[in-house]
């Protein structure tokens, strides 16, 4: 059948998909517990130099200036990336029409319709394969970072003795 090729295409890509999601997922929960733990550093190295407000007004002030930093960055590429969208009036002139288009997709007996819903049920088998095996990882993440933050937490109204 000639569908077999689009389907074995689309099981390598969602393959391929959740393997990078995995190294991307451990890579960034990796770099946010450093940034945690560099920002928990920043704090008390500034809570101990400027006293507790300066201290927390410096921090505040430095992810203030972080977010600012991050929002002009995207939205640069935000305006780069409006400027190469074509117009509407050059899409009307496309060899396609958006009514028909939109005909396809409302008509329940249309080719498209079908074509979608058999893909459909291919697509998540395949993601289900995929993250089934590694769904307890998922979860037990999960409840980890609950019961650290309900520590923190708890460790947070608790006062220390001084030393």
């Amino acid at each position: 059948m000639f569908l077999d090729a689009i389907f074995r295409r689309v099981d390598d890509s969602i393959g391929n998909a959740t393997r990078g999601a995995w190294r991307f997922t451990i890579v960034l929960v990796l770099a946010l517990s450093a940034l945690g733990f560099a920002s928990a550093a920043a704090h008390a190295y500034a809570t101990a130099t400027w006293g507790e407000i300066g201290g927390n007004l410096v921090i505040a002030g430095a992810f203030l200036v972080a977010a600012i930093l991050v929002y002009v960055a995207t939205a640069s590429r935000q305006v780069g990336m409006a400027e190469t969208q074509p117009a509407a009036a050059e899409l009307e002139t496309k060899s396609f029409s958006v009514l028909s288009l939109a005909d396809q997709l409302l008509r329940p007996d249309s080719d498209m319709v079908k074509s979608v819903g058999a893909l459909a049920p291919v697509a998540a088998k395949a993601l289900a394969e995929r993250v089934g095996p590694h769904l307890h990882l998922i979860i037990g993440a999960a409840l980890g970072l609950m019961v650290a933050s309900k520590l923190a937490e708890k460790l947070d109204r608790t006062k220390a003795p001084e030393a």
